[in-house]
């Protein structure tokens, strides 16, 4: 088959998209194979792997910084906020879809924009209430306000998987004597599978990622994320060690991306959905 130009085109586009996306990783991985020497005398680093440090650096992150119980902090708190706000936004979602109330699409954009708001502009009055209701320095106390800002997003990605869901379905199930609750449970919920997928990676990117609230709520360091954990790698009181920061980088970003690459089936059919009808 002959290669159209503009196809030519769009596939170096891709690899050149490709490249700069991966390049930064590339190197961050590089960097955490090698002696903090080693990256401070050559400005900048050969990129050339130190194989013999490898395990060295790794074994000073999970071990000596406590990286490993940060991360697992990170996946406890991840885990359930998401759980959450999919347990409680997918049945809203389809109240916005299906169930047509008054000022339902102004009440849906309402609670979209509230996703824009940055963190920092609630962080001293969500402070305050967490002090207040006794919850500072928990699990619980940090999982809360996750849920409050994953809410909109998951709400507004499954009202447009729900959306693409043709309204004959609903019709014939209530036909058959099916209610909401069964249509949704056994019906809607395996067909936009996908949505619920994707909903669930873009809000724990968010809560993985998240430092502002984290570093109000938590104090202890027995209960810090890693968000948290790999900000105390960089102090003015001490040289940094930029291959342990580096190595730390690194593992930050193995989780979310094992987890991506489990899911991107359906996050490639999720983003798409919709597209042609």
């Amino acid at each position: 088959m002959k290669l159209k130009p503009g196809r030519v085109v769009a596939y170096v586009a891709l690899i050149v998209i490709g490249l700069v996306g991966i390049a930064p990783f590339v190197y961050l991985a590089v960097l955490s194979t090698k002696k903090r020497i080693e990256i401070t005398a050559q400005v900048p680093p050969a990129l050339t792997f130190n194989w013999t440090q490898i395990a060295k650096n790794y074994t000073e992150v999970l071990f000596g910084q406590g990286m490993l119980s940060f991360t697992l902090n990170s996946l406890i708190v991840v885990g359930a906020a998401t759980a959450i706000a999919i347990v409680i936004g997918t049945p809203a979602a389809y109240a916005f879809s299906r169930l047509r109330f008054k000022n339902s699409d102004s009440l849906a954009s309402t609670i979209l924009s509230m996703r824009f708001m940055p963190p920092i502009a609630v962080a001293i009055p969500l402070f305050l209430m967490v002090k207040t209701a006794g919850l500072s320095d928990t699990y619980f106390g940090l999982i809360l306000p996750y849920v409050a800002f994953s809410l909109p997003l998951v709400v507004w990605i499954m009202i447009g998987f729900f959306d693409e869901v043709p309204r004959e379905i609903d019709e014939a199930a209530m036909i058959d004597g099916g209610t909401h609750f069964v249509i949704l449970w056994r019906i809607m919920l395996p067909i936009v599978r996908p949505g619920l997928l994707t909903a669930a990676l873009f809000g724990a990117l968010f809560i993985w990622n998240e430092f502002l609230v984290a570093l109000y709520v938590i104090n202890s360091r027995g209960l810090q994320t890693i968000s948290l954990g790999a900000a105390t790698l960089v102090s003015a009181q001490r040289p940094i060690d930029w291959n342990i920061a580096a190595a730390v980088g690194v593992v930050t970003v193995i989780p979310i991306l094992i987890f991506s690459l489990f899911v991107q089936r359906y996050i490639v059919r999720g983003l798409t959905a919709g597209a042609v009808k």
